[in-house]
C-alpha cells in the first residue's frame, strides 16, 4: 500500500456562517468519563476549539529545464484557495496548532470558528520535518481544548477525530487507536504517528484527535489512501507536537542537533554477529569526533535500544527521537553492548553529518556519471526537503547535457516520490527508455526529460 497524506480542502463559501454570530462566554468544563451511550457532552466541549483554516496560496509552476540549465519558460505564479483544520491550544495568546501542509505557501490565512466568527491569522512558525505549524489570531475570546498525555495512549483506546472534511465544519468521527509509534509511512521526515481507524478525509488535516474524556492527544495529519478514507489514519502525538510548538513560538523554527551517532537498522545477521541479545534497535556505524557521544565513549557496533523512555526499533525511530527535540536537549539513551545495557545522558549538539556520495553507474544511461547524496544534518535543507541532492555533474557525461546543476534536489521520477538516494538508484534502474525527473532548485520546482 502506498501511504500518502491527504489534501486539505477549502470549505465551500455556502458553508460559511455570519461573522456577527453571538459569542458565547468561554467556560472550563470538568473532564470525566462520557455518559453511557453518548459522547455528545464531550464533543460539545471540544468542537468549538476546532477551527476551519482557509488559505490563499502562491506557488511557482514547475518548468522544464533546458540543456543549458535555464528554464525553458519564465516561471509562472499559481494562486489557489485551499485549507484544512486547526486546534486552539492557547486561547490567552490566540495560538492555533495545525499542519504545515495546511498553511504551506500561504499569502493570507483566515480562521473560521464554530460560532461563525471569521478572523485573519498570521504565521508564527512552522516545521516541515514534522508537518506542524502555529498560527495566531488577535481575538482572545476563544474556547480552548484540554491537552492530554499521548504517552499514556494505548492500542484500543476510544478516540474521536474532529475537523472540517470537505468543508463540513465540526465533523466528528469515532474509532480506536489501532497502533502506536508508526514510522516510515513516508508522509513526514520525522514520524511517530498514532494510527487510528476513526474516519478522516480531506480537510481533516490539522484537526483534533481526542480521547474519550475530550483531551487532545494528537493532530490529525494523514490517511492511508490516495483518495478518500480506507480505515487507516495517522495523527502526530500531542507530546511531540507540544515540544515543537514551544520552539516554533519562541524561535519561529525548529533548531535541530544530534548526539553524534551515525546509525542504521539492526539486521538479524548483524544482531547475531554482535551477540546482542536483541533483534530490534539502531546499530551505531559511526561516532562524530568531539561529539557528546564520543565523549561518552560510545563505539561503533553499539546498539541504541531506547531514547527518552521509548523503544528504538530502527534508524527511523532513532532519527525521530533525536530530531523532534530542540537543539541542546539532553536525551536519556540506552545502549546495548556485549549483551549488557548502559544508560547515558547525551546532549544534542550542532553537528554536521557526512553523507555517502553515489556515482550513477554507466549502465544507467541518461544520468550515468551523476554524483548524488542524501540530505544530512548540517545541510540547510535538512528536515525541510527530502530527496537526493546533486553533488557533481561531471563534464562529458550525458547527465551534463540535461541541465542539472550541483545543489539540485531530485524529488521524483515520473509518478514516484524520491526521498532518499537509494530510492533514486532503484527507480532509475527500473525506468524505461524515457522518464521525467522532478527537481527543486533554489526552492523552485522544475523538471528534466531523460532518455537512455
Amino acid at each position: 500500500m502506498t501511504l500518502v497524506g491527504f489534501t486539505a480542502l477549502c470549505p465551500p463559501l455556502a458553508a460559511q456562517t455570519s461573522s456577527r454570530a453571538r459569542v458565547e462566554p468561554v467556560t472550563t468544563a470538568k473532564l470525566g468519563s462520557p455518559p453511557a451511550g453518548s459522547y455528545a457532552p464531550m464533543l460539545a466541549r471540544v468542537i468549538p476549539a476546532v477551527v476551519t483554516i482557509r488559505v490563499t496560496t502562491e506557488t511557482m509552476a514547475s518548468v522544464e529545464i533546458k540543456p543549458d540549465g535555464n528554464p525553458a519558460n519564465a516561471p509562472r505564479k499559481i494562486f489557489a484557495r485551499s485549507g484544512g483544520s486547526g486546534v486552539i491550544v492557547d486561547a490567552p495568546n490566540g495560538h492555533i496548532l495545525t499542519n504545515n501542509h495546511v498553511i504551506d505557501n500561504a499569502v493570507s490565512i483566515e480562521v473560521v470558528l464554530s460560532d461563525g466568527r471569521i478572523m485573519s491569522a498570521k504565521l508564527i512558525g512552522r516545521d516541515i520535518g514534522s508537518d506542524l505549524a502555529v498560527i495566531e489570531v488577535t481575538d482572545r475570546r476563544l474556547p480552548q481544548v484540554a491537552v492530554g498525555n499521548s504517552d499514556k495512549v494505548r492500542v484500543g483506546d476510544v478516540v474521536a477525530a474532529i475537523g472540517n472534511p470537505f468543508g463540513l465544519e465540526g465533523t466528528a468521527t469515532l474509532g480506536i487507536v489501532s497502533a502506536l509509534m508508526r514510522t516510515e509511512i513516508g508522509h513526514e521526515a520525522f514520524e511517530d504517528f498514532l494510527q487510528i481507524d476513526a474516519v478522516i478525509n480531506p480537510g481533516n488535516s490539522g484537526g483534533a484527535l481526542v480521547n474519550a474524556r475530550g483531551e487532545l492527544i494528537g493532530i490529525n495529519t494523514a490517511t492511508g489512501g490516495r483518495v478518500g478514507n480506507v480505515g487507516i489514519g495517522f495523527a502526530i502525538p500531542i507530546n511531540m507536537a507540544r515540544t515543537i510548538k514551544a520552539e516554533l513560538i519562541s524561535k519561529g523554527r525548529m533548531q535541530r542537533g544530534a548526539p553524534g551517532l551515525v546509525v542504521e537498522d539492526l539486521s538479524y545477521e548483524r544482531a547475531a554477529e554482535l551477540m546482542s541479545g536483541t533483534n530490534r534497535g539502531a546499530v551505531v556505524t559511526g561516532v562524530v569526533p568531539g561529539s557528546p557521544a564520543a565523549a561518552a565513549g560510545i563505539k561503533p557496533g553499539a546498539i541504541v535500544t531506547e531514547i527518552s523512555g521509548k523503544p528504538v526499533r530502527g534508524a527511523a525511530e532513532f532519527n525521530t527521537r533525536v530530531f523532534t527535540v530542540p537543539l541542546g536537549s539532553v536525551l536519556p539513551i540506552v545502549i546495548r553492548e556485549n549483551g549488557k545495557d548502559t544508560r547515558h545522558l547525551l546532549a544534542t549538539a550542532p553537528i554536521t553529518l557526512s553523507t555517502t556520495e553515489h556515482r550513477l553507474a554507466d549502465d544507467l544511461g541518461g544520468i550515468a556519471g551523476l554524483v548524488v547524496s542524501d540530505i544530512a544534518l548540517g545541510n540547510p535543507l535538512y528536515g525541510d526537503l527530502r530527496g537526493s541532492q546533486v553533488v557533481r555533474v561531471p563534464n562529458g557525461t550525458h547527465a551534463a547535457s540535461l541541465g542539472l546543476k550541483p545543489g539540485d534536489v531530485i524529488v521524483g521520477l515520473d509518478d514516484n516520490n524520491i526521498r532518499r538516494t537509494d530510492q533514486l538508484l532503484r527507480y532509475v534502474d527500473r525506468a524505461g527508455m524515457s522518464y521525467r525527473l522532478d527537481i527543486v532548485r533554489n526552492g523552485s520546482p522544475g523538471w528534466v526529460r531523460v532518455t537512455r
